[in-house]
């Protein structure tokens, strides 16, 4: 069999796998990361269920010889520690560990094999450059203070990372600085994406049921048909950030589900239709406004249609601010060791959402974006056809370990 890196060099035409650049043990361990990050792709778990994910890592840890690791303060998660040879201060690097309850449809040897569960975001690739990165700091120990790795359950599905901020673990081990990364399919492989400030917004979620009353679709005028209803709430909806927020302000509503009677049964005018959607805004202001009014708009509108509406609205993730001190750090070192071709300053601000936030809210931090697109890998995330290129493994397991050597040298 060819090595690993070979491979790559073959199939790489926008930018070339680079090992100059990485540290030597992330190409030792090239051929291994891969292998790991193939088989979390295999077996994705969700949310908080990740026992046989978490166990694989505390596998290759201990292998490496990580003897400090915490699965127990939060279930379904993993908090290792690497202490260098000197007292000093903590920075944290976070990966989150959790999948998406989606098929996979990849044509990949290594596709899922749980049905509709499928690491579509990447965050196999995430817990793999976390891992790689803690092997570097295994394997140089001269450094002052300690690194905790931070391996997240339930990103996607909300609640993880509010977990472990709420857990004490920040206390415990003195971190005083967080970074963490999310891969990127609309940039090139080996770019990474660096913003100032909001960077992700806040993740909020409704879900109404209009109820009315059922009848004959030919007897309309006998019953309360909720269709129409929903419809105008949708429409209604749509005036919150048109005529509510301030132009200047950024924020999304939107309905993403809508069902109501029987696809099967079209004389019968069902008695409920139900709807599902998002909020996503960076001001806590517009947050609030909009979660105030979005309920009193479905309410007030079923009402003078002679019908009733239940809202549920559920606040998820706060918007993520990444701080100057911690991006200019991560800029600095991708311009520093990888190049100024390779640093995408002022990366677009995106209505996606991470609860990354809930660590910013205890210390400084920064997640950037990790590119992963070339020929080969050029589906977005959240799409089922997506798979992580596994050629940024060693650059972004170097940026990560690079940044907290860097780092606590100068903390110290």
């Amino acid at each position: 069999m060819r090595p690993a890196r070979q491979l790559h060099e073959e199939k790489s035409m926008i930018r070339p796998f680079r090992p100059e650049v990485c540290f030597p043990e992330t190409l030792e361990v090239f051929d291994e990361l891969v292998e790991f990050r193939h088989d979390l792709h295999q077996h994705p778990e969700l949310a908080f269920e990740t026992t046989r994910t978490c166990g694989k890592i505390v596998e290759k840890l201990r292998a490496w010889g990580v003897d400090e690791i915490d699965t127990t303060t939060v279930p379904g998660a993993v908090i290792a520690v690497v202490k260098g040879n000197r007292p000093g201060k903590t920075v944290a690097l976070r990966g989150d560990i959790d999948a998406l309850p989606m098929p996979d449809n990849s044509d990949n040897p290594w596709k899922s094999c749980e049905a509709g569960r499928c690491h579509a975001c990447g965050h196999d690739g995430h817990t793999t450059w976390t891992l790689g990165a803690l092997y570097v700091l295994t394997r140089r120990r001269d450094f002052p203070g300690q690194v905790v790795g931070i391996f997240q359950p339930a990103e996607e599905s909300g609640g993880g990372a509010a977990a472990i901020a709420n857990s004490g673990i920040f206390e415990k081990y003195g971190i005083c600085e967080i970074y963490g990364g999310h891969d990127e399919g609309t940039r090139d492989k080996g770019v990474f994406g660096f913003r100032v400030g909001p960077a992700m917004a806040s993740v909020d979620f409704f879900y109404i049921t209009v109820t009315g009353q059922g009848t004959h679709g030919a007897r309309p005028h006998l019953g309360h048909d909720p269709v129409p209803v929903a419809a105008e709430i949708i429409s209604a909806l749509q005036t919150l950030v048109s005529r509510r927020v301030d132009p200047i302000e950024k924020a999304v509503v939107s309905v993403c589900s809508v069902n109501a009677g029987n696809y099967n049964a079209p004389n019968v005018i069902p008695a409920v239709a139900t709807m599902s959607g998002t909020v996503r805004t960076f001001n806590e202001d517009v947050r609030t406004l909009i979660s105030t009014e979005l309920p009193r708009i479905a309410e007030g509108v079923a009402e003078a249609c002679g019908c009733k509406a239940e809202v549920t609205y559920e606040k998820q993730t706060p918007a993520v601010i990444n701080h100057p001190l911690t991006t200019k750090v991560l800029s600095d070192y991708v311009r520093k060791h990888f190049g100024d071709d390779a640093a995408d300053e002022n990366f677009p601000i995106s209505m996606g959402g991470d609860d990354f936030a809930e660590y910013q809210f205890k210390v400084p931090g920064s997640i950037i974006r990790v590119g992963v697109r070339d020929e080969a890998h050029t589906f977005s995330i959240h799409n089922n056809r997506f798979d992580f290129n596994d050629e940024v493994l060693a650059m972004a397991s170097t940026l990560f370990a690079g940044v907290a050597l860097e780092r606590l040298e100068a903390l110290a």
